[in-house]
């Protein structure tokens, strides 16, 4: 396996254990100064893979679409419907979805981008471009993650 999928395995495991560590009654706190929660930040990282790698390649099936209405940008917990995914649900996803990423894309990485993304000025031209912003999210929302879970244990 290509160095980018075994990093983008290595956040996906990380996020997963720390996801595993913060009990599911705290999923749904919003902390002062924070403006999203555990189950916000764990459904985004789901999302936003599935979202670039899409446009990375048009033929990657998106699971769960309706979950962007959830957790993409500009989504906020004190707007959900009541009928959101579980935290079950959520980190079930996540794990499926590791996989699936590995399966379908570690053959592919050199792929030109059915859709270049710009972020921030940054053009995803390529699948690998795509990984590689994936990678990078996951690891920033693990850090997101990772600093609620401090407050919440107090």
């Amino acid at each position: 396996m290509e160095e980018l999928m075994r990093l983008f395995t290595y956040s996906r495991t990380s996020t997963l254990i720390l996801l595993n560590k913060i009990d599911e009654d705290k999923w749904d706190v919003q902390p002062e100064g924070f403006p999203n929660t555990v189950r916000w930040n764990a459904g985004h990282v789901f999302c936003t893979a599935e979202e670039y790698l899409h446009d990375a390649d048009e033929n990657y099936e998106m699971t769960n679409p309706a979950w962007n209405d959830l957790f993409l940008d500009g989504t906020r917990p004190s707007e959900w419907p009541e009928d959101v995914p579980s935290p079950a649900e959520i980190k079930q996803a996540l794990k499926e979805q590791d996989q699936r990423i590995i399966d379908y894309f570690s053959d592919k990485l050199a792929n030109k981008a059915s859709v270049v993304r710009d972020v921030n000025g940054w053009d995803l031209e390529t699948v690998q471009a795509s990984m590689q912003f994936v990678t990078w999210h996951e690891g920033i929302h693990l850090g997101f993650t990772n600093g609620l879970s401090k407050i919440l244990l107090k």
